[in-house]
């Protein structure tokens, strides 16, 4: 295990030594930058708690096992985790912590009392694209064999195996997810709450970034709805959806509904019923309480953190098998419809691709209005750019290259493009809640739901509540289940949420860089000049 000593005067060398040794790992560029910058804030979040910060070391190792490359950086001395807010935190300090905040992911905490040490183990490496392809790949061979299979096999024979083999397998599936679905946007929710209020808590920076972005987010739903409405329902589908299993005898998403039942009786009857209107409610209220509560809550913070990774991780977990699951259910569509069964995903394709180009022109908009700049810079360098994050479909990969582009194109300040890009992907969700929207409402057309303002409002806000969790289409069928629509359609569109994702991705990316840039514009915290360059 190679390892060095960090301190003020051998950074530079440090940084070095990182980019050195992660390359040796085939490490990609920007995952090497990444944990440099980890690295760097790290240090200056311990360093600034010390008495004599130009005297503070830390010792900084590399750890293989087995294909996982990890740094450990260690700093001996009191219990100290630089991964939650301190009360001693300045300003600037709080900075820091949101850069590390939004990559809690790739960082875990442990204290060695042995030693009396405190431990972060850095996990640069993050693994895109093969999850990806396997599902693409699961819905390509469930293509190929529900068409063959309904040109070379009778209709009973298929029709058996898509009720008694392909309907056991779908149900169990879904079972098995909404088991975690509840448990996962309840501490999504009060965890993204929390993020929230560390953010407003930085003053008005904090308050114009969360404003911007939610104000974003509330619009893209909306107007997912309204593409969703005018694509018009997938009738095509609907003999596939409904041999999954019947629809609930009454929809339950209605301003009456919310409202009279959106408080349970107990903390127990949410998780156990699936009632994802309960479920929002007791967790806005937790992480509002939670907020407001005196006192080091620390523990509890980090509690709400870990359960929040735990529940994603049942998710995750399960999510290996969708591979799978695409192709037995693009199967099963086929052998009940037909290989023209398809078309009805490339209309859903187009209206959620439709969401990129809306997300330039509301960018220029708000540019033009709010910022009172001219938005072609702006066009010229962001749609080119938006290819990137629309093939890496993650936020997280191609985060260094948002950050310089922020810095380099915009000339928005590196201080506060640090810690506005990484913050506001936690609410600049704005992809995920466009296409998720579409899906919503063309389901809601396909099963004749009775489309009334009453409706819309009600969908309207628990789409905008599920979109603050940043999960897409898995947590679904609770949803459908209150609009009156089978649970287990979501499997049908699991297979190519990929797809939708890869505008999605480029759409929230997008989206952040111009809430970003609208606060930098009224901060005064950028160089015009670098804006209105030509190159």
């Amino acid at each position: 295990m190679d390892s060095l000593v960090i301190n003020r005067e051998n950074i530079p060398d440090a940084m070095g030594w990182i980019a050195t040794n992660l390359a040796r790992e085939n490490l990609k560029e920007n995952e090497i930058y990444v944990a440099q910058m980890l690295v760097e804030e790290l240090f200056l979040r311990f360093s600034q708690r010390e008495d004599h910060p130009d005297d503070f070391s830390a010792r900084l190792s590399l750890k293989k096992r087995f294909s996982d490359v990890s740094l450990v950086f260690v700093v001996e001395g009191e219990e100290c985790n630089p991964l939650v807010p301190w009360s001693e935190d300045n300003d600037e300090d709080v900075l820091g912590y949101a850069l590390l905040s939004a990559h809690r992911k790739k960082m875990r905490y442990a204290r060695k009392w042995s030693g009396r040490e405190n431990v972060v183990y850095i996990h640069p490496h993050e693994s895109i694209g093969s999850e990806v392809r396997n599902i693409i790949l699961g819905l390509i061979v469930g293509a190929l064999a529900g068409t063959l299979m309904y040109v070379f096999v009778s209709h009973e024979n298929n029709m058996w195996i898509a009720s008694v083999l392909i309907d056991a397998v779908q149900t169990v599936f879904i079972n098995a997810l909404m088991m975690a679905v509840a448990p996962m946007i309840f501490f999504s929710v009060i965890a993204g709450i929390i993020s929230m209020s560390d953010s407003a808590s930085l003053g008005r920076i904090g308050w114009h970034l969360v404003v911007w972005s939610l104000a974003k987010l509330a619009f893209y739903v909306a107007a997912g709805l309204m593409v969703g409405y005018c694509i018009g329902g997938m009738k095509e589908m609907l003999s596939t959806i409904m041999a999954g299993g019947a629809a609930p005898e009454t929809a339950g998403l209605s301003i009456r509904a919310l409202l009279t039942g959106i408080v349970p009786g107990n903390f127990i009857t949410p998780f156990a019923g699936n009632n994802i209107m309960q479920t929002l409610f007791l967790a806005c209220l937790s992480g509002v309480i939670l907020n407001r509560m005196e006192g080091d809550l620390n523990w509890a913070r980090e509690g709400v953190d870990f359960l929040s990774r735990f529940t994603m991780e049942i998710v995750g977990v399960m999510s290996r098998l969708l591979p799978f699951m695409v192709g037995i259910s693009t199967a099963k569509m086929i052998l009940h419809v037909g290989p023209w069964g398809l078309i009805a995903y490339g209309r859903l394709l187009l209206g959620t691709t439709l969401g990129l180009p809306l997300c330039f022109i509301i960018s220029a908009a708000l540019i033009a209005l709010a910022a009172r700049l001219s938005p072609l810079p702006f066009l010229k360098r962001a749609i080119p750019f938006s290819l990137l994050p629309f093939s890496t479909s993650s936020s997280n990969a191609c985060m260094p290259a948002t950050l310089s582009f922020c810095t380099e194109k915009l000339g928005i300040h590196e201080r506060l493009s640090k810690f506005a890009i990484p913050v506001g992907m936690q609410f600049n969700m704005d992809g995920t809640a466009y296409y998720v929207s579409v899906v919503s409402m063309m389901l809601a057309c396909t099963f004749d739901v009775t489309i009334d303002a009453d409706f819309l409002l009600s969908l309207f806000f628990v789409e905008f509540l599920m979109a603050l969790t940043g999960v897409g289409l898995l947590v679904m069928p609770s949803v459908l289940e209150s609009m009156g629509i089978p649970g287990t359609a979501i499997i049908h569109f699991i297979g190519i949420e990929p797809l939708m994702d890869m505008p999605g991705t480029a759409q929230s990316v997008v989206g952040n860089i111009t809430s970003t840039l609208l606060v930098a514009a009224s901060e005064k915290q950028m160089d015009i000049d670098i804006y209105n360059r030509s190159s």
